[in-house]
């Protein structure tokens, strides 16, 4: 009978980790909110270490679906599932509900919170109009005599 409490181990990390990942998206949410900078770092860095982990965990299912079905390509976790015994199968079952459910709310959050930062960039811009208006430089013809020049700002306002 095959086990797969090797792959239960690592999806339990990995559910783990997407969640507090989620918590750490909707606490970014209301850092971008209050226009929190220091906590939105803070934030950022945790990020990344949540990333890190993810990504450790992941090539780690990966390697053990390579040992465990050598011969298999795309062995999925649902493929998993139909394999396993009854225990087994409502665990890995679970744990492939759980993380399909926070990534999509992860997803969700982090389309949120682009928004948020996406408004939050239009408005820097525009205060950056108002606050720089248009600069004429002075410029001369070859006759030298001034020349009125084409309203220009000092920075462009499209990025």
């Amino acid at each position: 009978m095959m086990t797969f409490s090797g792959l239960i181990s690592i999806l339990e990390a990995q559910a783990k980790l997407h969640e507090s990942l989620y918590k750490l998206a909707q606490r970014k949410t209301e850092a971008l909110k209050k226009n929190d900078m220091d906590a939105l770092s803070t934030l950022m860095n945790e990020e990344q270490k949540h990333i890190f982990a993810i990504r450790q965990f992941e090539e780690r299912r990966v390697r053990w679906m390579e040992k465990t079905f050598p011969n298999a390509q795309n062995m999925t976790i649902t493929r998993c599932i139909e394999l396993a015994d009854k225990t087994e199968r409502e665990k890995l079952t679970e744990l492939y509900e759980r993380l399909t459910e926070t990534i999509a709310q992860l997803k969700q959050a982090n389309e949120l919170n682009k928004q948020l930062l996406e408004q939050s960039l239009q408005f820097v811009s525009a205060m950056l109009d108002v606050a720089m208006p248009s600069v004429q430089p002075i410029t001369y013809n070859e006759t030298n005599q001034y020349e009125e020049s084409l309203n220009r700002s000092i920075f462009e306002s499209k990025a």
